[in-house]
């Protein structure tokens, strides 16, 4: 204790006498600062006296300027700086006046100035007076002339007195300035060097007392910072220091356990962060797959037809599976050909159709993916060099294939979530749209003949019509029905008659031409539409027919039955003839129940359209 008391005395001393070195250095320089200021003021105020003395007199020297040059020529321009000369000379005749008061020459010297100047300055003005008054030529007074030169050199004496007595004091006090500021730069240089000397002096005893222990203890606490965990402080010197060094080193014991004990949970938290993180991404990427194809679901349930799932499928497509390629392909209703529906990311292997048995995938029922070429078998559909991974997943619904996702590049856990979900909606729009497809087929076909019914007729012949209305092309209406076909059905049952109605169909489908519409009208009746087609051709047509039918025979559970005559009815519509097309289907109803009185197997137009061929 003793030493560090001594240490502490010495130290103590030196710092009071560094602060009281300061304190008188500091209030020195303030007093001289203060003086300093002071001089600078003067000098500053003795400028300011000469500046004014200059000024009033090249006021004054321009106001007379201009009055002569207003006497001789007689233009008020002259005149133009006139006023405000005079009322600047009055301004500085006053500042003068203020500034030289503490200098009783120089004030009795301004007093003087301010009378001639305000003797100058009223017969200055009052010559413009008499020019305004009487004309420049006559206002030029030779007395007042004489005077205001006069006027004029007095000035320019006295001023030229008070600016020489200024400079004089200018000079003085500018040498007394720099005496100050000398004498404060002496004193500041040994002020600074006593006290330099003092802060060395203070040095010295830390150093000497202090610092070997306390670099001692430093460098063990670096070494122990960069990560040497078993540096530890030497224990020697003072009391206070072997404490210190012993409190150090328990310290560091200390804290290296929990540095370890904190890097292990660092690590964990670090692991843990990374897993959240990782499964926060995976989240997030999960639920915009998921909004995704949650809009792909509501746009299929909302469409109509295959040409709307063909572009919702080519909209959301390439947005869920971006990183991806691939094709959709859809199986035929004769399951013999699948036909691409969609495709997005231009696939390398990417046939238009091809049939199901070159799929690996669809001849198994499950997944079938190559890595890479020689891994597994390449379906046939997919050959080629293609770089990726290639996956074919079968589209089923209900135990039945519907279709086929063909993709390349499937690599993570999100594309495949996204596929299989994506499968899911696409296998209950394409179930959705097959049903759609059947009950479209069952509400315009008839179920025994598969021909189109009587309601698609109605619609068929509006929108023919309205086209043959447009085009200015004729439209032709057979209505057909099969002669004695009620005693047919008593002879040989109702599903001989059934199986006559199935062959007489299959005959009129087959014999009139592809655009043509073919439809059952009820019970034995057939309707065609013919459009574009003349009353000779269509006649011909349907002549032919007539002799087909009449040679046709039914093969009925080992029995051939037959043969069967149809009576026919043929009405031509075209726009020129000025004819309702509502009464179209009347008119060959008209012209079929005529053929059945006049001895059926024949055929009869409407009557007007005879004539009219005849012509």
């Amino acid at each position: 204790m003793k030493l560090l008391a001594s240490l502490s005395a010495r130290m103590y001393a030196v710092m009071a006498l560094s602060a009281l070195a300061v304190l008188s250095l500091g209030a020195f320089l303030l007093q001289s600062s203060y003086q300093s200021r002071e001089a600078f003021d003067w000098v500053s105020h003795s400028q300011r006296v000469i500046i004014s003395l200059n000024s009033l007199q090249a006021s004054l020297g321009e106001a007379e300027s201009g009055l002569r040059g207003y006497l001789l020529t007689d233009d008020p321009a002259y005149l133009a700086r006139f006023e405000g000369n005079l009322g600047q000379a009055h301004q500085l005749r006053e500042r003068i006046l203020d500034l030289v008061q503490d200098n009783p020459t120089q004030w009795k010297r301004a007093k003087t100035l301010n009378l001639l100047a305000n003797d100058k300055a009223r017969i200055m003005a009052d010559a413009v007076k008499r020019g305004r008054r009487v004309g420049a030529s006559r206002a030029v007074d030779p007395l007042a002339r004489d005077r205001g030169r006069s006027l004029m050199q007095d000035i320019s004496i006295l001023t030229n007195a008070m600016r020489d007595d200024e400079r004089r004091l200018l000079l003085q006090r500018t040498v007394d300035a720099r005496q100050g500021y000398l004498f404060v730069r002496a004193a500041v240089v040994v002020g600074c060097s006593l006290l330099t000397l003092l802060i060395v002096l203070l040095g010295w005893q830390i150093r000497s007392g202090m610092t070997r222990p306390l670099e001692d203890l430093l460098d063990a606490v670096k070494r122990f910072g960069a990560g040497d965990r078993t540096a530890r402080a030497k224990v020697g010197g003072s009391v206070e220091f072997r404490e210190l060094a012993l409190t150090h080193n328990i310290m560091a014991e200390q804290l290296g356990t929990a540095i370890e004990q904190s890097n292990r949970t660092e690590a964990m938290l670090a692991r843990a962060n990374n897993e959240l993180l990782e499964r926060s991404r995976t989240l997030e990427a999960r639920q915009h797959s998921i909004e995704l194809l949650s809009d792909l679901a509501r746009r299929l349930q909302a469409i109509r037809d295959e040409g709307e799932l063909t572009t919702v499928l080519d909209c959301f497509l390439p947005q869920v599976l971006p990183d991806l390629a691939g094709s959709l392909y859809v199986l035929n209703h004769s399951h013999n050909l699948l036909t691409r529906l969609s495709t997005w990311g231009e696939p390398y292997a990417n046939p238009e159709t091809f049939a199901p048995d070159q799929c690996w995938g669809l001849r198994r029922g499950q997944s079938h993916a190559v890595e890479r070429t020689g891994a597994d078998i390449v379906c046939g559909h997919a050959r080629g060099n293609v770089p990726v991974e290639r996956l074919c997943e079968p589209v089923i619904a209900g135990g039945e294939v519907l279709g086929l996702i063909y993709v390349e590049g499937l690599s993570d856990a999100e594309d495949r979530f996204r596929l299989t979900l994506l499968m899911e909606n696409v296998a209950l729009a394409l179930v959705n749209e097959n049903l759609r497809s059947r009950l479209r087929e069952q509400s315009i076909r008839d179920p025994l003949t598969r021909l189109f019914n009587r309601r698609y007729l109605e619609e068929a012949l509006q929108i023919e019509a309205a086209r043959a209305q447009r085009s200015g092309t004729p439209l032709a209406v057979v209505m057909a029905d099969v002669d004695h076909f009620k005693r047919f059905n008593d002879t040989h049952g109702h599903e001989a008659g059934d199986a006559l109605l199935r062959a007489v169909a299959g005959q009129i489908q087959t014999h009139f031409r592809h655009g043509d519409i073919v439809c059952r009208y009820g019970g034995e009746e057939f309707t065609v539409i013919a459009p574009g087609a003349s009353l000779a051709l269509i006649c011909q047509r349907v002549d032919e027919l007539r002799r087909m039918v009449r040679e046709m025979t039914i093969d009925f559970r080992g029995q051939r039955l037959g043969p069967v005559t149809m009576s026919f009815g043929i009405d031509v519509w075209t726009a020129a003839g000025g004819r309702s097309i509502d009464a179209l289907i009347g008119e060959a109803d008209r012209a079929l129940f005529r053929a059945k009185r006049l001895g059926r197997d024949r055929i009869e137009t409407v009557p007007q359209r005879v004539a009219a061929a005849a012509e």
